[in-house]
């Protein structure tokens, strides 16, 4: 129980058996949301115990067997590590956008017209990669940029 417990920090705040159910309360960022990263946990129901403009405090309701406690934790976890990812995904982007600014500040307009974005993948991870980005190979040579044909 320990071991479940501690993966949930800092955002578990209790563990309670009322009747025949477990009530799993976890303290989360007000702007985090969870209706569709716990609707997929059918024997999962939730209530919101408290809510300010800072937390949500939410209480995952499951039944107080063996398989109702792995559940409650499965699913906080999951509420948990999407909202952590969709949050890093948000300064990614952020970072990104910031990129992008800067390179726009420092490229002609011409360049900029050519500018592709491409998906590609590599092994099983897919990339967004930007055309006339470049890598490492190709640095010998002509590096002047070449004119359209007509």
């Amino acid at each position: 129980m320990f071991d479940n417990i501690s993966n949930l920090r800092p955002y578990f705040f209790s563990l309670r058996e009322i009747d025949n159910n477990v009530s799993l309360d976890i303290k989360l960022p007000s702007k985090w949301r969870f209706d569709q990263i716990v609707a997929p946990y059918r024997s999962v129901k939730t209530k919101v115990q408290d809510k300010n403009e800072k937390f949500i405090l939410l209480s995952l309701i499951s039944h107080a067997t063996k398989d109702g406690y792995e559940v409650a934790f499965t699913c906080a976890k999951d509420v948990i590590q999407t909202n952590l990812e969709l949050e890093e995904k948000e300064r990614l982007l952020q970072l990104k956008i910031k990129e992008l600014e800067d390179l726009f500040k420092k490229q002609s307009l011409d360049e900029l017209k050519n500018l592709k974005f491409t998906e590609n993948e590599q092994e099983d991870n897919e990339g967004i990669r930007m055309v006339g980005e470049g890598d490492q190979e190709g640095l010998e040579g002509d590096r002047d940029t070449q004119e359209e044909d007509d």
